[in-house]
């Protein structure tokens, strides 16, 4: 029987090295997921301290208890602030979406912590949040006595806080850090992550990659 030149068999053959190019370009497509390197997860730079007692936005206890078990994004705000904080809570409100979009809510929180704690009151840092549309669950605003917060800030996370300086009638400056913590769900501090490139992306990996650490030792 003649051979059907016009069948597919026969298009093969005469393509054939188109047919394998195709094929070829939907096995690498398909292993793509497989091959690619992932970044390797920050190591640990220190432990947060696993004695301390601060107070939320909604006069809730925070303790070394709610740390454990999650990753947090940890930032450094106060309510008044002038100057780096309004882009700090942006940054930190930015984060806090992208979190909720790739469904994380259950592995990654959000924190800020008042450096001022004279001032912000749980009611004040509760305005605070709402004012930004925090989600009260997920993101939660600190404070506690002034020793408690120094003590938190300073010797749990290495960072400066200054004192309250007055820069015009009724307004006050506090020289801080403006950087973000990513603690894992040990309390161990990974990333201190600076706000002021706007590289969201970079620091989104590394929660990615906390929280795959986490679930691969499951």
């Amino acid at each position: 029987m003649p051979e059907d030149r016009g069948g597919v068999l026969g298009f093969v053959r005469r393509h054939i090295w188109a047919v394998a190019i195709a094929v070829g370009l939907v096995v690498t497509t398909g292993m793509r997921p497989f091959t690619i390197r992932r970044p390797p997860v920050p190591e640990v730079l220190f432990q947060v301290p696993n004695e301390f007692a601060l107070v939320d936005q909604d006069g809730r206890a925070f303790t070394p208890d709610d740390l454990r078990g999650k990753a947090w994004v940890v930032g450094f705000i106060f309510t008044r602030c002038p100057s780096v904080c309004p882009r700090v809570s942006q940054v930190m409100k930015a984060i806090a979406d992208d979190i909720h979009h790739g469904n994380l809510t259950d592995r990654v929180n959000v924190l800020s912590v008042s450096v001022d704690p004279e001032h912000d009151t749980p009611a004040v840092l509760k305005d605070y949040a709402d004012r930004l549309g925090a989600d009260p669950v997920h993101w939660r605003f600190v404070t506690g006595s002034p020793e408690q917060i120094e003590r938190f800030v300073v010797d749990g996370f290495h960072l400066a806080v200054g004192d309250r300086q007055q820069t015009a009638p009724g307004v006050y400056d506090i020289a801080h850090a403006t950087r973000l913590a990513l603690v894992d769900q040990q309390g161990g501090v990974r990333v201190l992550f600076p706000t002021e490139d706007g590289n969201r992306a970079e620091l989104f990996n590394q929660i990615l990659g906390v929280v795959r650490l986490a679930h691969d030792g499951d």
